[in-house]
């Protein structure tokens, strides 16, 4: 499908007919993150990607940005792209984050939400972790955010099965502005705690999921986020780590069409 651009200039790609659903990809990547949903829903909903400021077709300006801008870019997308309709919300990792933040923000303005593979209130320990990644990307290059990416993502068996798979991944996080990308990574590193203890004002329901190997959003934020939100369910895939959407697509997209078939038939 063609890229669109809304009227602020997120771009977004839409494929098939049926309950819209709004795909938030992770920091350093972009829509891409999102093919295997798009060839495993679209044929029973709207699956819709955006790409976040400062990653693909979204340029970003210079200086700090905030986790709010990103939270109004969302919005402003939701608005041009079903303005009569509630969305489903699927943030994956840093998509993760800033869908929390929304659907604190506007908890009436989504069906429901999903959270997936995403952070939530870091201890001092993975505060201090991801900060040395970022010191890492702002010193060194984007070449050490990879090599500790691949590290942390990938099990020595995925890496030899899927050897080209993540080659490609890993070019993704090499595309682009890698000014506007470190911009955003710097919110990623710092904001998480921005969202802890709000998850209860989340009216909508949601379905939060991470893999029980994934290193920076472990299980126990999956679990601390599930317990928070009112009407949440939680599912913690076995031998998974972070890129789930991609190795495991097949799994994960079993699991949103059941979460999404759940839903109530209102709003959409």
């Amino acid at each position: 499908m063609a890229m669109q651009m809304t009227d602020a200039g997120t771009p977004y790609w839409v494929d098939g007919v049926g309950p819209t659903v709004i795909f938030v990809h992770g920091v350093l990547m972009d829509h891409r993150t999102w093919q295997y949903q798009v060839d495993g829903l679209s044929g029973d909903f709207r699956v819709v990607r955006i790409n976040m400021i400062g990653h693909g077709h979204c340029p970003g300006r210079a200086g700090e940005r905030t986790l709010d801008e990103f939270v109004e870019q969302v919005h402003e997308a939701i608005t041009h792209i079903c303005p009569d309709e509630m969305p489903v919300l699927v943030g994956f990792s840093m998509g993760g984050l800033v869908a929390q933040a929304y659907a604190i923000a506007r908890p009436s303005r989504l069906r429901a939400l999903v959270l997936m593979n995403a952070v939530y209130n870091r201890t001092s320990e993975e505060q201090k972790s991801v900060r040395a990644r970022l010191e890492n990307l702002e010193e060194v290059g984007i070449q050490a955010v990879i090599g500790a990416a691949r590290e942390r993502w990938f099990r020595d068996d995925e890496a030899a099965e899927y050897a080209d798979e993540i080659d490609v991944m890993m070019q993704w996080m090499r595309d682009g502005d890698l000014s506007a990308k470190t911009n955003a990574y710097r919110v990623f590193a710092t904001a998480d705690t921005h969202t802890a203890g709000k998850l209860g004002q989340i009216s909508c329901p949601a379905l939060v999921m991470t893999g029980d190997g994934d290193r920076g959003s472990p299980p126990h934020m999956s679990e601390a986020m599930a317990a928070e939100i009112p009407n949440a369910r939680l599912r913690i895939f076995e031998r998974q780590q972070h890129m789930m959407p991609v190795l495991d697509a097949e799994h994960v997209n079993a699991e949103l069409r059941d979460f999404f078939q759940s839903l109530p038939e209102k709003n959409v």
